[in-house]
């Protein structure tokens, strides 16, 4: 799930949920970063007040649960069957996926 706080509210270690970008819709950070110091330290200078993170408090949405799961199915498109390796590894992957939305 995403939770949009005041950057001032960032944690070390936290995961950025959305793409940041600055008011010329220049791209900051993607989806995924991983919240630093350095990090929040450059997004200050640039004024961003706000970021949404990741949030595993209130499970995930259905929207989110099955946008991830079809970037895992396009991922795993050639994994061919259950029985390989990487068809193994994309059904864990997605029994773990369901597991976040709970």
């Amino acid at each position: 799930m995403k939770k949009a706080i005041p950057l001032a509210d960032a944690e070390i270690g936290m995961i950025l949920a959305k793409v940041v970008t600055d008011e010329k819709g220049m791209i900051l950070c993607p989806e995924g970063t991983p919240v630093t110091e350095r990090l929040i330290s450059l997004l200050k200078q640039r004024a961003i007040t706000t970021v949404s993170v990741a949030s595993d408090e209130e499970g995930m949405s259905e929207d989110d649960y099955l946008t991830l799961k079809d970037k895992i199915e396009k991922r795993f498109a050639a994994a061919g069957d259950s029985e390989s390796l990487l068809g193994k590894l994309k059904i864990t992957v997605l029994e773990r996926l369901k597991d976040k939305k709970g």
